[in-house]
């Protein structure tokens, strides 16, 4: 599974305007409203937020992954959400998350986001690529950075 068949310059959110964990989620499902990926948001969002509170999304280093399944999706939707001066998300290391990515995974392959999620977590253990999409300008170029990576990626297993 590639990034960028789902992670594109519409599917990313640059720059986030919240700061705040609930209204991330919100701006992040709004965006997929835009998108016409989803028609309501209100109960998604409170079910998401629900779950936040049982469980951080946040990973460490910056990135935080909040998700869940929908009934209005057919398969995997995701959007990322980039933050230039980070989101207290009460991350397990303390720092602020600058890199949200929400995944929404049809109800019946609802571990489907795993995958995506485990692709993304590969790319940003380079952390010198994850401070480039820190420091991003544009969802443009966080969209090349991604499919450079990805170009890299096909290239080692070539070799």
């Amino acid at each position: 599974m590639n990034l960028s068949e789902i992670l594109n310059r519409d599917t990313i959110l640059y720059p986030l305007q919240s700061n705040d964990r609930e209204s991330v989620i919100q701006e992040l499902l709004s965006h997929l409203q835009k998108l016409d990926y989803l028609s309501a948001i209100v109960k998604l969002q409170s079910y998401i937020w629900e779950g936040e509170k049982i469980t951080c999304s946040a990973a460490g280093r910056g990135v935080a992954f909040p998700h869940s399944t929908s009934i209005e999706v057919k398969e995997l939707v995701a959007v990322l959400g980039i933050s230039e001066n980070g989101i207290n998300y009460d991350s397990p290391d303390g720092q602020l998350c600058h890199l949200i990515l929400l995944t929404l995974s049809p109800v019946d392959e609802s571990d489907v986001h795993r995958r995506f999620i485990n692709r993304f977590q590969h790319m940003l253990r380079d952390s010198s690529l994850r401070t480039e999409l820190f420091d991003i300008s544009s969802p443009l170029e966080a969209e090349n950075i991604i499919l450079h990576w990805e170009d890299e990626q096909q290239r080692e297993m070539e070799d």
